[in-house]
């Protein structure tokens, strides 16, 4: 293991995002407010409760997830892609790192932005619906599984996108709509039996109702059923990264 170039490379991608911090921890957090005031205040008076709990504190969860799969995928998916469209990532392929190294120096980065997001999305709730953590270690598995999920995502999808437009299809045709009718802002058991059953074949469904429990004690489906399908999804996109990086796939010429 080449732990001075596998340092040296992380600290590069943290890096990368800090240095634009205004861009990359702030927007996610200002969105996040301005859908609890919008949604949480006007909605919020007109629904009394949400699985025993204020329609206002039943959103908080969704948006930190949001704002932390947002960040995740667009970290890792803008970091390889450029690196490719600048030619940079040939040089990690020679470089004395294996593709492993190269895959968690990409992933470190990736969590940490989507960690720094999903914490002050919470600092920053509290403000306006104080809350008390229910299960501290289910929540910690859902923001760590998540994040490692999608910058899993951002890295598959850098690495087969040929143009920028390629890296926004799968955020803007798949990533958006799944998390918008994932149950960020309604629960699944106020759906007809027909559209509840068809939101359960949503996978950020589990992911948003994984931590929903974990932060407020709230959940639509059993939570062990969440703990699976992301822990499940986040090998699926490990190994699939695993094997395109050490293939080459559309980096080698």
């Amino acid at each position: 293991m080449n732990l001075t170039g596998f340092l040296a490379l992380t600290e590069r991608e943290i890096s990368r995002f800090l240095r634009v911090w205004q861009q990359t921890l702030i927007p996610p957090v200002i969105t996040s407010v301005l859908f609890i005031l919008i949604f949480g205040y006007s909605l919020g008076s007109r629904i009394r409760d949400v699985g025993g709990v204020s329609y206002l504190e039943f959103i908080v969860p969704g948006l930190v997830m949001m704002g932390m799969i947002i960040s995740a995928y667009s970290n890792s998916s803008s970091s390889v892609y450029i690196s490719k469209f600048q030619g940079n990532i040939q040089e990690y392929l020679v470089a004395p790192v294996s593709y492993w190294q190269i895959i968690l120096a990409l992933t470190i980065a990736a969590v940490l932005r989507a960690m720094l997001v999903g914490i002050s999305i919470l600092a920053v709730s509290y403000w306006f619906v104080p809350f008390s953590l229910h299960h501290v270690p289910v929540l910690f598995y859902f923001m760590l599984l998540t994040s490692l999920l999608f910058a899993f995502a951002g890295i598959a999808t850098g690495l087969w996108a040929s143009n920028w437009d390629q890296v926004n299809v799968f955020s803007t045709f798949i990533i958006t709509p799944l998390t918008y009718l994932g149950g960020v802002f309604y629960s699944i058991s106020s759906l007809p039996l027909f559209w509840s059953t068809a939101a359960k074949f949503n996978p950020i469904l589990y992911m948003v109702d994984g931590f929903r429990y974990g932060l407020i004690g709230v959940a639509d489906v059993p939570v062990v059923y969440s703990l699976m399908v992301v822990f499940v999804l986040t090998a699926l996109f490990f190994i699939l990264c695993v094997q395109w990086f050490r293939k080459g796939y559309k980096i080698r010429a």
